[in-house]
């Protein structure tokens, strides 16, 4: 696993100073990202602190991909989102909406503050998406800064070569595609001899895809899961993991260069 701030530390802005910040040449081009995931439950196989585990690494090999001349700099992981759908579950640490919600605002507001003009928000968890996207919104109206939301976990968990139907339409959480990218950075924190088949069959009733789909509902993990696992983590493999976290940072690497060359 990745230590995103030691391998960076370069691009990790609270290392530098406070005059070095004010007198950035670059400012007006630079970048500034905010890793966002979440500490939730993982079914009985993945550490709760999965998502923010992907985002840090995903984020390390994107930023080792981006020349030295593109300015861009990163804040801290925020790890606390918005898991209520995991609430009740051991290992769930969730934000209520206006806390998480003004918790981004005041970010942004103090980017701004310090001179910057564009600001991304870099998310890996799916439960943060529908906050995220109205609030970069929010963020542009009250300081005019150019704000990008850009969801990690979208772009990684596309259609992938070796997932099958099911898994592709219901394998969201702590299933195939998360687990093998655990298995591939940090094998030791799997516990595959648990890892179960979660794949919510009683969701095929719907006749049209439950997630991210047309039809939205409702939902908290214990109404479809025993395991708190909505997909097929037996299915894994180390090998398709290393294959999303690599073709994830590339993508990621490649709107972070759109992000500094980007004007309205």
């Amino acid at each position: 696993m990745k230590n995103l701030i030691e391998e960076h530390s370069r691009r990790f802005l609270p290392y530098l100073t406070s005059r070095q910040i004010d007198q950035m040449a670059d400012k007006d081009k630079a970048v500034v990202i905010l890793p966002v995931a979440s500490i939730e439950q993982h079914g009985p196989h993945l550490p709760v602190y999965t998502d923010s585990i992907i985002a840090q690494e995903v984020l390390s090999r994107a930023l080792s991909l981006l020349p030295d001349d593109i300015p861009a700099w990163f804040l801290p992981l925020l790890p606390y989102g918005k898991s209520n759908e995991h609430a009740g579950l051991a290992g769930t640490f969730t934000l209520r909406s206006e806390v998480f919600i003004q918790t981004l605002k005041e970010i942004g507001e103090n980017v701004a503050r310090n001179g910057f003009r564009r600001f991304a928000i870099v998310n890996a968890h799916g439960g943060n998406s529908e906050i995220i996207d109205f609030v970069i919104r929010d963020i542009r109206e009250a300081t005019g800064l150019q704000v990008f939301g850009l969801h990690m976990y979208l772009r990684i968990a596309v259609p992938q070569s070796g997932l099958n139907e099911d898994e592709m339409t219901y394998g969201i959480h702590a299933g195939d595609v998360e687990t093998s990218m655990l298995l591939s950075c940090c094998p030791e924190l799997v516990h595959m001899d648990v890892a179960p088949d979660g794949t919510p069959h009683q969701l095929k009733k719907l006749n049209t895809p439950p997630f991210m789909g047309p039809l939205n509902f409702a939902w908290l993990t214990r109404d479809i899961t025993p395991t708190g696992v909505l997909g097929n983590a037996q299915t894994a493999d180390p090998t398709r993991g290393e294959t999303y976290l690599e073709d994830g940072a590339v993508e990621l690497a490649q709107m972070i260069k759109k992000i500094v060359e980007f004007e309205f």
